[in-house]
């Protein structure tokens, strides 16, 4: 049994390790219910939606600025640039944006049925 849980952690350390990111990826804000909304709920809820569209936009950024500077890091080493960085990065970016649209479309969701509500 514990060469099941040894296999696993041998091959981990075998691989070169990617480089740790130093992007923060902001944490989706909580979904509010528009029709059940005050109207200072409503409007901090708007705000928490633009600020994590704005912080994810800053975040994607920083991701492709960090795919820039490995491959820039290993041409000036001399060394082959290690492709699954950039997939990794563009994986998270894709991601990332679907996020956003998902959190402006709640937001507006959420708007629409605050706006609607008696």
């Amino acid at each position: 049994m514990r060469f099941v849980f040894l296999i696993p952690a041998l091959l981990l350390c075998a691989t070169p390790a990617l480089a740790q990111s130093n992007c923060v990826e902001p944490q989706r804000p909580m979904a509010v219910r528009g029709n059940q909304a005050s109207p200072d709920r409503m409007r901090a809820a708007m705000a928490e939606a633009r600020r994590f569209i704005a912080q994810s936009s800053v975040y994607q950024e920083c991701l492709l600025r960090e795919v820039e500077a490995a491959k820039a890091q290993a041409a000036a080493a001399g060394q082959p640039f290690e492709p699954m960085i950039e997939t990794s990065a563009r994986y998270k970016v894709e991601a990332s944006k679907k996020a956003q649209e998902r959190v402006g479309a709640a937001a507006n969701g959420a708007l629409t049925d605050f706006k609607n509500h008696p």
